[in-house]
């Protein structure tokens, strides 16, 4: 087998979950030998811009499938999160690794403070709209302010004082070994429902590429990929993208998986939540989603993006 291309965004995240995939990879495939392809994606080049103003989460994938569409790389590492619910007609999903902790963490600039205890008005970084909805129904009076750029300066910047605190996804933290030395509690999904796929990694590939396909479905872990599927369906089924307050978390339970959906509105007010229970991942997201739709979640969608229309246009 000749040598193999793997493209990665190059934020220092990226390139260690990326050397992580690669390690296990390695244990399989030990006579294959791996390139590392860098690639500057449109969120890494527009690190100061809002996220839902330049396309969402899916801004940090397209320049990767881009690359795997005209074959300059063999194969892509992603976080599942960052990956729209819809992807090109070439490619595909080859594997979900197992995965890290799904939760979010809230890193405290103060240790020994937590969600209930930080001071009135306290200043919460986040740029994500599910971070945001599900902090404010918990916490109305937080002062919820955008924050971007890597790990490192988003941690600097609350050292620094420009925020009390800051949310993070917990996987991140541990794929950097950050978690054992700063300080943060850790949001359960009761809490804090995560991003649809958080604490997922997906390898992509082209479908025609039948050899590196079959290589990389080795890396599968059912578990995980059954219950992201179940997310990613849901998700599907509401419209598809991240750009409203929108949360997922599925996991087996016993023979069969459980599956918890939320949609908000941004000021927290209304948060809709449903769970179900089921053994088919695709249906069992669109019965949730079916769920919602009864609840209210079309009109909090449109008001969404009606609320987000205003703030680009002004």
């Amino acid at each position: 087998m000749k040598k193999l291309k793997v493209g990665t965004r190059g934020s220092k995240l990226a390139t260690t979950q990326t050397k992580q995939a690669l390690a296990v990879f390695q244990s399989y495939f030990p006579d294959v030998e791996v390139e590392l392809v860098k690639i500057k994606t449109k969120g890494d080049h527009l690190a100061t811009h809002n996220l839902q103003a330049i396309g969402g989460q899916g801004c940090f994938v397209r320049e990767l499938e881009y690359q795997l569409r005209a074959g300059n790389i063999d194969f892509a590492i992603h976080s599942l999160k960052d990956i729209p619910t819809t992807i090109h007609e070439d490619l595909t999903l080859a594997c979900v690794m197992k995965r890290h902790s799904p939760t979010d963490a809230l890193i405290i600039r103060d240790a020994g403070v937590s969600l209930e205890t930080l001071p009135k008005n306290a200043v919460v970084g986040t740029s994500s709209l599910r971070r945001k909805a599900q902090l404010l129904h918990v916490r109305p009076d937080f002062d919820i302010q955008p924050i971007r750029g890597n790990i490192d300066t988003r941690i600097r910047k609350m050292s620094e004082g420009q925020y009390d605190a800051i949310v993070l996804a917990l996987a991140g933290l541990e794929r950097l070994g950050l978690d054992q030395t700063v300080y943060h509690q850790e949001l359960s999904p009761e809490i804090m429902l995560p991003a649809i796929g958080q604490g997922a990694l997906a390898l992509e590939c082209r479908k025609d590429n039948k050899d590196v396909l079959q290589m990389l479905k080795k890396m599968e872990h059912p578990e995980t990929a059954i219950a992201v599927t179940a997310e990613r369906a849901f998700l599907n089924s509401m419209d598809g993208s991240c750009t409203f307050p929108v949360g997922a978390y599925s996991f087996s339970k016993g023979d069969t998986y459980e599956l918890t959906g939320m949609i908000g509105s941004e000021n927290g007010k209304i948060i809709l939540k449903e769970t179900m229970q089921g053994d088919d991942p695709v249906i069992l997201g669109k019965a949730v989603a079916a769920k919602m739709v009864q609840q209210g979640a079309i009109t909090l969608i449109e008001e969404c993006k009606n609320d987000q229309k205003e703030t680009f246009i002004h």
